[in-house]
């Protein structure tokens, strides 16, 4: 059985660098974000430093996390996408507010992060469409992740809570 390994984004660095899976718990890996999908947190092409964490991580809710889409709405890609956990499992996810703020549990979520340019009601470029999504009650094992540039990310939005198990593992 391979031995799970999650990603937690914990550095932006500068240089070139490509995706190469951790061998280690702790050890370091870069990997080039290819999208703006994350932005302005993380920019297309910047090279960040990710640290590999055994099973005792759990994911929580504003990690930065790479995982492995299983296909479906994520799209062909085999690459691993990088997206922020805003749901858990057992937690409920909806938006919007007149303001387009999501909410967990009922309750409003602050994200300074996100950037406000997805229109609410109406589709955006290559993206999941709206802001706006029904209550999602996120299941144990899943994490509900999305992207920062709400207008320019294919997420859980469209594609749904991703399995625990998808977050970046040993190869």
């Amino acid at each position: 059985m391979r031995k799970l390994l999650s990603v937690l984004a914990v550095a932006v660095v500068a240089g070139v660098g490509g995706c190469g899976g951790p061998t280690a718990v702790g050890q370091a890996d870069r990997f080039t974000q290819v999208g703006v999908s994350m932005e302005p947190t993380v920019k297309a092409g910047q090279v960040i430093t990710v640290r590999a964490v055994g099973r005792e991580y759990h994911p929580q809710r504003g990690d930065i996390v790479l995982f492995h889409p299983d296909g479906g709405q994520w799209g062909e890609t085999t690459k691993p996408l990088l997206r922020r956990v805003i749901g858990v499992g057992g937690e409920t996810i909806s938006c919007c507010n007149k303001e387009g703020q999501v909410y967990v549990n009922s309750t409003p979520l602050e994200e300074p992060y996100v950037v406000k340019d997805a229109p609410r009601g109406m589709p955006s470029g290559q993206s999941c469409g709206t802001r706006d999504f029904a209550p999602v009650q996120v299941p144990t094992g899943t994490v509900f992740v999305v992207g920062d540039n709400r207008a320019g990310s294919i997420d859980s939005r469209c594609a749904g809570p991703t399995p625990a198990t998808s977050v970046y593992q040993e190869r």
